[in-house]
């Protein structure tokens, strides 16, 4: 029996170093990054986007081997068989895990109204790792915040910090330096902090895949779509940045919304559309205010120039749209305008149409405010919406890639908060919804209250991977701590390190001052199956609730197996936090207290 599972094992490592190497063989970019020395890893708000599944056929298989988020993708998903910094999943085993801050940085006071700054609800932080073949780099591995404050001589609207593998307990990264000058080896170190321009930068960073460059908009009237080339040790912290008022030889700034390109001047904001990176093609996709898809080209490698734009045919109002998802094996944009989801195909000129479903009721705000998710491996896509079109219950909807089906389950009443992104367990991708398997995680309403959280767990159906409309697991409220406050989810996170499965959840209320302000942490190697089950662990003082998270790795290298997000408010008066008094805070938390 030893012999049989070694030989397995011995298979599944061979097909997986055989997939990776194809993988650099389809990819002219990841290739000359490992002759370079190195492969980084990009990690920001489009890597739970687009997913990439076990099975699929032959074709789907050498089609998603062309797309460099299916590297990404993988690489992520089955770290633990090729541990970095140090991991071994029978040693995590045997680690007692707790979450807890490892460090709070400020991201300043933000500016005017209390929800004026750090990381927006529902964004994420964008993380890089320099090198996934070898040691961690507390020099070249960081992470980046955008912050919704405008930006100032005291006030950066966009910071990056290294030295990120340091905590309370323990650290593997020496020292900051700190400035000034201190032993606290606690922290990590602001890489840069820019104050860029006159506005703020609410919505998601993304970065080139060789990790020098990043791109995030400009979220003023109009609009800016930016991408920098930042120099570590310009700026000082989040109060003290560098300030770049206008583009050179550092910073690239595209009117992208007032472009010459034909039917492409329109003069508008973004309100909830951060950029989608086509790394194969060096394109970004990205929408407006106005009702405007864009794409851009020259994004990292040359110049950006808004090439052409589409207007989608929206009922709407004030038709806002989300961030957009490029499919690369069915080369098709995926975009909500809040209501509706739409598909274009990009071609040498134009878009075109290729497909629309109605989700949710278009009276009143927009119930869809996250990007699709696209299951490129099993075709389907999935919203998550705060309306059905009765507007009656909040919903998750699972579409056919064509736009011409969908399933819906109801998580609740019709939400007057947010509905975000929720998350799939692992056996979704290792398994696959045509067997059965796997749970899509949701945080929608109770059932007796449209202004409280609880969580949701749903299954699919074999052979066709149809999601269930009836929910597996209905309204556990325990995601929201004892006193049961009103708020709203983070998007949720499921990791897996090879031994357990995680999800994560974040709940308080950006809106006020009450709210539960935790994060939760639950064991889901086996579905939740009763609304009493209690979180594995949980991290109080979270103040407003999280942003999205950012995973980085599998390791047991001290602090190098973490969570990345932004607290949504500033704590009340006198309290103060890890950060300081009135600060919104970038935080770091173990994946679950593996030091």
């Amino acid at each position: 029996m030893a012999l049989s599972e070694a030989r397995k094992a011995s298979q599944k490592t061979h097909f997986l170093l055989l997939f990776a190497i194809c993988l650099l063989l389809a990819n002219p970019l990841l290739a000359q990054q490992a002759t370079e020395g190195h492969v980084g890893l990009p990690m920001d708000w489009s890597t739970r986007h687009i997913l990439f599944t076990n099975g699929g056929t032959p074709e789907v298989r050498a089609a998603a081997a062309h797309d460099l988020r299916s590297w990404i993708n993988w690489n992520q998903r089955s770290s633990f068989l090729f541990p970095r910094y140090g991991a071994h999943p029978g040693l995590m085993a045997r680690r007692k895990r707790h979450p807890r801050i490892d460090w709070a940085m400020s991201l300043g006071p933000g500016t005017g109204n209390p929800a004026n700054g750090g990381l927006a609800v529902g964004e994420s932080p964008a993380k890089y790792s320099f090198n996934i073949n070898n040691t961690y780099s507390c020099a070249n591995d960081y992470v980046v915040y955008t912050i919704g404050a405008t930006p100032s001589a005291t006030q950066a609207n966009i910071v990056a910090f290294n030295n990120l593998y340091t905590g309370t307990v323990s650290s593997s990264c020496p020292f900051g330096p700190q400035t000034p000058p201190t032993t606290d080896y606690t922290q990590p170190t602001f890489m840069w902090s820019y104050a860029i321009g006159t506005s703020a930068s609410f919505l998601s960073p993304t970065l080139s895949l060789d990790g020098t460059k990043v791109s995030f908009i400009e979220n003023g009237n109009p609009a800016l779509f930016d991408v920098l080339t930042p120099t570590t040790g310009q700026g000082t912290d989040a109060t003290h940045p560098f300030v770049i008022a206008a583009a050179g030889a550092s910073l690239v700034r595209l009117d992208y919304t007032n472009s010459a390109a034909a039917g492409c001047k329109a003069s508008t904001t973004n309100s909830n559309s951060s950029a989608y990176i086509d790394y194969t093609n060096d394109v970004a996709y990205v929408g407006a205010d106005n009702g405007r898809l864009y794409k851009i080209t020259g994004v990292f490698k040359g110049t950006p120039a808004v090439q052409y734009c589409v207007t989608v045919p929206s009922a709407a109002a004030n038709p806002l749209l989300t961030s957009p998802v490029y499919d690369q094996m069915s080369n098709q944009v995926f975009v909500s305008d809040g209501f509706k989801v739409y598909s274009y195909t990009p071609g040498a000129a134009s878009f075109t149409a290729s497909g629309s479903i109605a989700v949710a009721s278009n009276a009143g705000a927009d119930p869809i405010v996250l990007s699709p998710i696209v299951d490129t491996t099993n075709g389907f896509v999935y919203v998550f919406s705060g309306a059905d079109s009765t507007n009656t219950h909040s919903i998750v909807s699972q579409m056919n890639l064509g736009l011409t089906s969908q399933v819906t389950a109801q998580i609740g009443p019709a939400s007057t908060q947010f509905i975000l992104d929720g998350d799939f367990d692992n056996a979704y991708f290792t398994a696959g919804p045509k067997t059965g398997a796997g749970t899509l995680y949701a945080c929608g309403t109770q059932a007796n209250s449209a202004t409280r959280p609880s969580l949701y767990a749903l299954s699919f159906s074999a052979p066709n991977g149809l999601m269930n409309a009836a929910p597996a697991m209905s309204d556990n409220r325990n995601i929201n701590g004892a006193a049961n406050p009103a708020g709203t989810c983070s998007p949720l996170l499921d990791f897996d390190d090879g031994t357990t499965d995680r999800l994560f959840v974040g709940t308080g209320n950006f809106n006020g001052t009450t709210g539960a302000n935790l994060v939760t942490e639950w064991n889901v190697n086996t579905r939740i199956a009763s609304n009493a089950t209690l979180p594995n662990s949980t991290a109080a003082n979270e103040w407003g609730g999280t942003s999205a998270f950012t995973i980085d790795n599998v390791s047991l290298t001290p602090q190098a197996a973490s969570i990345y997000f932004g607290t949504l408010r500033p704590p009340p008066s006198p309290t103060t936090t890890p950060c300081g008094a009135k600060n919104f805070c970038a935080v770091k938390l173990t994946q679950s207290g593996l030091q």
